[in-house]
Formats: structure tokens, sequence, C-alpha cells
């Protein structure tokens, strides 16, 4: 499968997401540019509004925990200070930001505990109202050197979900403190928050250019999310065909058939269900079946979602290993272009 040919009809679907209204009311829509990106797991409720402004540059989005926990993470260079925003189950027993706090900040007291101080805990409101559980303490990296690090933790959590914000500088000095205090601002938890299919394809898609297989779990969610009618047959159209690839190149051909095979019976004028399809079959030397795959998928071509256009087979890593085969070879060079 052709990562980089992908990516340019990935580039080109997601105007088909905007122009479907990916479940947002019309009215929310012409506003959708500017909406943040929802940090959402990708099995129940909660997010985060990730930050808006320019002053935070974004560094990492990212997956632990076999998919339970994600998390994106920030960096401030004017206030010279790192956040990492997480979601993640609340395990605490404690239906709580407090509970929250506790459950993550002891196995950090546990292992650095000799060389944390001036630890505070506290317990206030974002201007949201949410009610949030902070810890702020200074670990002391490296004692010859005088290297020390000020951390800044802030929790909001229920029954089910704990978010955390946690913020980072190497300047131990008040006014810093003070920056790290404001820059709590940047926080902002909903645990109510249920995930539309547009936010949780979103974050598939920024996991996809990371690691493929972080992103399984939320184009499934995304597809799950999605009413069952046809004003949603392009972003459906989109996400199954995303998650076809994220399987594939994650090594889970069996899967990524499963997914191609599911999408053929249910939309079978859609060519990239059938070149999905195609892949899997090259990938286990089924020259016959790849064929005949292919040419379902050209033959279609005129179904493809606006604005985008057929790969180049010839270009496609898990077809070129069929090459050696003369006539299927000739057979994909023939297939028209664009």
């Amino acid at each position: 499968m052709n990562r980089i040919v992908h990516k340019i009809v990935v580039t080109l679907v997601c105007i088909g997401w905007a122009m479907a209204g990916a479940g947002r009311p019309a009215e929310a829509q012409a506003t959708a540019a500017r909406d943040p990106l929802m940090l959402v797991t990708s099995f129940g409720p909660g997010s985060i509004a990730l930050p808006l402004s320019a002053d935070w540059k974004p560094e990492l989005l990212t997956v632990y925990e076999s998919g339970k926990r994600p998390m994106a993470q920030f960096s401030n260079d004017r206030i010279k200070t790192g956040v990492s925003f997480l979601l993640f189950e609340n395990r605490s027993g404690t239906a709580t930001a407090q509970g929250c706090r506790e459950d993550s900040i002891s196995p950090i007291v546990k292992k650095y505990g000799t060389v944390i101080y001036k630890r505070s805990d506290k317990t206030s409101k974002l201007a949201e109202g949410v009610e949030i559980a902070t810890t702020a303490y200074t670990l002391e990296m490296d004692g010859a050197k005088g290297t020390r690090q000020r951390n800044l933790f802030a929790f909001a959590g229920n029954a089910t979900t704990c978010a955390e914000a946690h913020l980072s500088s190497t300047v131990d000095t008040p006014e810093e403190a003070a920056q790290m205090q404001g820059a709590l601002k940047e926080f902002h938890p909903n645990l109510a928050y249920t995930p539309a299919a547009i936010d949780l394809y979103r974050i598939g898609q920024l996991l996809f250019k990371r690691e493929p297989g972080l992103a399984v779990p939320y184009f499934k969610a995304s597809l799950n999310a999605m009413p069952a009618d046809t004003g949603y047959s392009t972003p459906r159209r989109i996400t199954t065909d995303q998650l076809a690839m994220a399987l594939g190149l994650s090594g889970d051909w069996k899967g990524s058939r499963e997914v191609a095979e599911k999408a053929v019976a249910g939309d079978p004028d859609y060519p990239m269900n059938y070149y999905n399809l195609a892949c899997a079959d090259a990938e286990q030397g089924d020259t016959v079946n790849a064929r005949k795959h292919l040419q379902d998928a050209f033959d279609r071509r005129k179904n493809l979602v606006p604005g985008a256009s057929m790969p180049d087979a010839s270009k496609n890593d898990s077809i070129l290993k069929l090459k050696k085969d003369d006539a299927f070879w000739e057979f994909v060079t023939s297939l028209p272009k664009g």
C-alpha cells in the first residue's frame, strides 16, 4: 500500500468531511476551521479542547496504554514552559478530581520522592466552573549542577474519566511559577462530552501520520459514531478507506481485508473499497484477485469523493510485490493515470 499516494488522497478527502458537515449542525460548519482540536478517547466520553493560541506549538500526539491514554504535548517558548494534556480512565475508585490526582501523583512521589520538594496541593475552579485538583512541586534533576524542574499538575475527574494537564519548566523562579499558573487557562476539560465522528476522525488522522496502528481504534469509533443515513456517505467512505489503510500499514492485512469486504457489500460503487482489496490480495501473492479488484476499482473511478483521484497502482508498495509477473504488471501499467 503506497503511503505517499494515499496521503495525497487523504488531503483531498478531508475537504469532503468539511463539505459533508461531519455531524455538525449547519450553523456550526462555517466556523469549523476555527474549532479547537478535541483530544478524545476512542472508547468513551470526555474531551480536552487543545490550545489555539500561536504561543502554544504542538509537538506530539500519541496514545499510551494500548490506546487507552491519548496525550497531546505543546511547548511555549515565550514563557519557557511545556504542557501535556491527557485523558484516561478513572481507576482511583473516587469520582473526583482529587481521586484522579492521587492516582497519578502517588506513583511519581514513590519513584522520585527523595528529590521532590516544595510540594503544594490545592483545589480550585477553572473559568468554566470545573473543579480541579492541582499539585505543584520542584524536582531536583541534577543536584551537582543545580538543575531543577518546576512541575504543575491539574486534574479534573468524574466516575469514569480523568483529564490531566501537566506543565513543566526548568526555570525555577517565582515569576515562572506565576506564568505556569496563568497557563492553566489553556486547560479546558469537558468530561461529559460525547465525541462526534469528526472529533474521532481528526485524532485518528493525526495518529495515522505518526503510527498507523494507533489510528485504528479512532477510525473504528468514528464509523460507529456516524448516523446511518446518506448524508454521511462521503465521511463514511473516507474513514473506511483510512481504516483499511491503517490496518494494512500496521501489518493486519486480514483485518484490512475484512473492512474492505464489508465496505464492498455495503457500498459497491466506491472504487477505493476494491483498491484496498487489491492491496490485500497483493500482500498475499494473489495475482488473479489483485487484477480483478484493481479492474473493479478503476471501472468505478467516477465515483470517487469530490476532489480525489485514483492512486497510481504502479507505485503502490503492495502491488509492487507482484511486479515479477509480467502479464500482471503489463495490466497494472495500462491502468488510467489520475
